[in-house]
C-alpha cells in the first residue's frame, strides 16, 4: 500500500497515531497544547473527529437515543456528541498549526458533508470509524477524494468488511489500512481477540493495524508483535479528567514511553532465525564439555572417574562421552584441560 504521499508507510515499526477525539474540553487551546506535546514525543500523526451532533443523531430523549450502560450511561447521544464535537471553526487554526509543526493532521468524518468540509483543508488521510463501516454514502464520499483511508473494523462481520472494502476501492480508494479494534470504551483485554489481526491480514491481503481503546500499553504491544502497521491511541492532557475519553486515554506525558515500548516490541520480533546470533556466539563458550578432572598420562585408559562434564566448552560435546570411555590417551592431559579427539588413540 502506498502511503508515501503522507509519509505513512507500512513497515517494520508501526506508525503511532495520536487520537485526540473529544478530549479537548471545548477549548481549541487544549488541542493546540496536545499537538505541541505530541510532536515533542516524536509522534507525527494526529487525528481529529469531524462532525456535528445533528449529522450523527437526533436530539431526542427517547430511551433508544440514551446510552444505557458503560462509560457514558445516562447521556443522550446528542448530549454525548455535543460534548465531544470539534467545532469546524477550529479547523483552519489546527491545520495551520499542523503545518507549522510538520505534523500530519487528519480526521474521521462522519457524514459526506464532513468530507466536503475537510477537503477544503486538503485533509491528507481519512479514517472511517468502526460504527460507520456500513454507511455507504460516507464510504463513497471518502473514496471519491482519492486519499488514503484507514478503516476500523470493530464489531463488523466479514461480509460487512468486504462490502466496505469493495465500496471504497470501486469508488477511488487506492491505499487502505484496516484497524482491528473493539468498539467498547474502555475496551477490556479479554474482548480484544487480537489474533484476528493475523487472520484479517491473510483474509483481505491488506495491511492491518490496531485502534487501542484500552488503558495502558499491553494490547498495543501485542498488536505490534502480531504485525500491526498502525497503532492508534487516544491522548489527553495530563490534568484532563472530564473529557469524553478521559477515562481510558493515555496521558500525553506518557506518549514518549508508549512509543519507545512499541519500537522495542517491534525490534524484539526480529526475523526467523535458528542458531546463535552474533551477540550469542560469545556465550556459547559457557556450555558444558568433557574436561579432565585430574592429571592423566599418555597410555592411561579413560574412565568416568577421571572426567567431568562441566563448563566451559573446552573439550568434546557431552553426547560423545560413550565414544571416549575406555579409550587410551595418546598424550598427557592436565586437570581442567578439555578432552578433544586429538588426545585419543
Amino acid at each position: 500500500m502506498d502511503f508515501s504521499s503522507t509519509k505513512l508507510e507500512p513497515g517494520k515499526k508501526p506508525t503511532v497515531v495520536a487520537e485526540i477525539s473529544g478530549n479537548h474540553g471545548n477549548s481549541v487551546e487544549n488541542i493546540e497544547k496536545l499537538m505541541h506535546n505530541i510532536k515533542k514525543s516524536g509522534v507525527n500523526f494526529v487525528k481529529l473527529q469531524t462532525y456535528t451532533p445533528d449529522r450523527i443523531t437526533l436530539n431526542s430523549k427517547k430511551s433508544s437515543f440514551v446510552v444505557q450502560s458503560g462509560l457514558w450511561a445516562g447521556k443522550s447521544l446528542f448530549q454525548l456528541y455535543s460534548q465531544g464535537a470539534t467545532p469546524n471553526s477550529w479547523l483552519p487554526r489546527l491545520f495551520n498549526l499542523a503545518k507549522d509543526l510538520e505534523i500530519t493532521l487528519f480526521s474521521s468524518p462522519f457524514s459526506p458533508e464532513d468530507v466536503d468540509i475537510l477537503e477544503k483543508f486538503d485533509c491528507p488521510i481519512y479514517k472511517i470509524a468502526s460504527l460507520e463501516i456500513t454507511y455507504t454514502q460516507l464510504l463513497k464520499s471518502v473514496a471519491e477524494t482519492g486519499k488514503p483511508v484507514i478503516m476500523s473494523t470493530g464489531g463488523a462481520t466479514l461480509e460487512e468488511i468486504q462490502y466496505a472494502i469493495e465500496t471504497l476501492t470501486i469508488n477511488g480508494t487506492k491505499s487502505l489500512i484496516l484497524l482491528k479494534c473493539s468498539p467498547t470504551y474502555p475496551a477490556k483485554l479479554e474482548d480484544l481477540n487480537l489474533n484476528t489481526i493475523s487472520f484479517l491480514r491473510e483474509k483481505f491481503q491488506i495491511p492491518i493495524g490496531f485502534s487501542d481503546h484500552t488503558e495502558g500499553s499491553v494490547a498495543a504491544l501485542i498488536a505490534t508483535a502480531l504485525g500491526s502497521v498502525v497503532i492508534e491511541k487516544h491522548l489527553k492532557l495530563d490534568e484532563d479528567v472530564d473529557s469524553v475519553d478521559a477515562q481510558f486515554a493515555l496521558k500525553v506525558s506518557m506518549l514518549s514511553s508508549f512509543v519507545e515500548q512499541i519500537h522495542a516490541a517491534c525490534e524484539s520480533m526480529g526475523q526467523v532465525k535458528v542458531g546463535p546470533t552474533d551477540s550469542e556466539i560469545e556465550t556459547l563458550k559457557y556450555r558444558r564439555s568433557i574436561i579432565a578432572k585430574e592429571d592423566m598420562s599418555s597410555g592411561d585408559v579413560i574412565d568416568i572417574e577421571k572426567l567431568a562434564i562441566v563448563r566451559p566448552y573446552l573439550g568434546m560435546n557431552p553426547k560423545d562421552l560413550d565414544l571416549v570411555l575406555g579409550k587410551k590417551l595418546k598424550f598427557n592431559i592436565e586437570r581442567g584441560e578439555g578432552l578433544t579427539r586429538e588426545f585419543l588413540e
